[in-house]
């Protein structure tokens, strides 16, 4: 079995994710939750404390000196009811909001087009055991271990820090007593919810490692992978040799147009024209190296096409000038040069040649 040792392509992940596997961390769901619980209680939550205050404090005390019917129990139920039921409300679809929105910021919004959702291999209890005794179920055990030591770890000092606060409760009536619990019971909240975000971070981490480590790739896929995105290397090499032979031949084709072919002498051959009534300036109809610049003079001497070998200027033209472009200014002398010798030992084609010598002295 190949070893997957290459990094997934964001096709592999894009498929993953429409099967629904993505990266995703519980933890931080749960450490944002108690977080923002932890604000909430600070709010809404002392609403709610105020609430309960009055409900205890009116069952206790009040109860015994009210007269109790139909009436006075639909009000207490009303005006007590409506008194818990805002608050708790808002706590938990703020609750229920923060919930979705962590999830939506790791993952964004997945639609598993392509997820099984009868996937009958999940009810098989083999493989629950081969999961639950594999290393990742042996790293999620270490992991709800470290969770459970440093929750508890935290919550034990803050309590045996505080232990005579608790001692002196017993002391001090029930509004006084409550407050204090309370703030405690807030100031535990925070520590234990950061102690917590520190765990879900090192967790998101690890579970972001653990994905992409899942999602590697072995050398066969990557190339298969290519292979349908892309095109077969093989046929696309044909393809671009293709390209390659019929642009060389429609170049070769054009040789004979020439007024000159410049070269190096053996090295480089560049097929040059100039008519003025239609270019500013003498174009590149053809050129080449080695075997390709030797075709291209043999052509031009078949043709009856003037070769002069001028080394400077072959070699600069082949190395700045593309075919079918003309060429630049830093070359109009030596270009000039060249077309007046070759116009004193052969006359030009056409007429629209011989005001050549308008470009010869620019």
């Amino acid at each position: 079995m190949a070893e997957k040792t290459e990094a997934p392509t964001p096709r592999r992940l894009q498929e993953a994710r429409e099967r629904g596997q993505v990266m995703h961390s519980i933890e931080i769901n749960a450490a944002v939750g108690l977080l923002v619980a932890a604000m909430l209680l600070q709010g809404p939550g002392r609403q709610l404390y105020n609430a309960f205050y009055d409900l205890f404090k009116t069952l206790v005390v009040g109860l015994s000196m009210t007269e109790v019917d139909d009436a006075w129990l639909g009000h207490f139920i009303y005006l007590q009811g409506s008194k818990v039921f805002l608050p708790t409300m808002q706590i938990v679809l703020v609750l229920m909001a923060v919930g979705v929105v962590s999830n939506l910021a790791q993952v964004g919004f997945v639609w598993a087009s392509k997820r099984n959702p009868f996937d009958v291999s999940r009810l098989n209890p083999l493989n629950g055991l081969k999961r639950l005794f594999s290393i990742e179920g042996l790293a999620n055990l270490l992991k709800s271990l470290l969770k459970l030591t440093l929750i508890g770890w935290v919550a034990f000092g803050f309590l045996r820090s505080n232990v005579d606060k608790f001692y002196s409760l017993a002391q001090m009536d029930l509004r006084s007593g409550v407050a204090i619990w309370g703030g405690l019971a807030l100031a535990l909240v925070w520590r234990v919810a950061i102690a917590f975000l520190i765990l879900a971070v090192a967790d998101y981490v690890y579970q972001r490692w653990q994905f992409m480590r899942n999602m590697r790739m072995t050398k066969e896929e990557l190339k298969e992978e290519f292979k349908s995105t892309e095109g077969d290397p093989t046929i696309k090499s044909r393809i671009k040799q293709q390209q390659q032979r019929m642009a060389r031949a429609r170049m070769m084709a054009a040789v004979p147009k020439a007024d000159v072919v410049i070269t190096n002498p053996v090295h480089y051959a560049v097929a040059v024209q100039y008519e003025a009534q239609t270019m500013s300036a003498p174009r590149v109809l053809a050129k080449g190296a080695e075997l390709v610049a030797r075709r291209i003079v043999e052509l031009a001497k078949s043709n009856d096409v003037p070769v002069v070998q001028n080394v400077p200027l072959a070699r600069a033209m082949y190395r700045l000038v593309d075919i079918g472009q003309e060429i630049p200014p830093e070359l109009y002398l030596a270009m000039a040069e060249v077309l007046a010798y070759v116009y004193r030992i052969k006359p030009p084609r056409s007429q629209s040649s011989i005001v050549s010598e308008d470009f010869v002295s620019r």
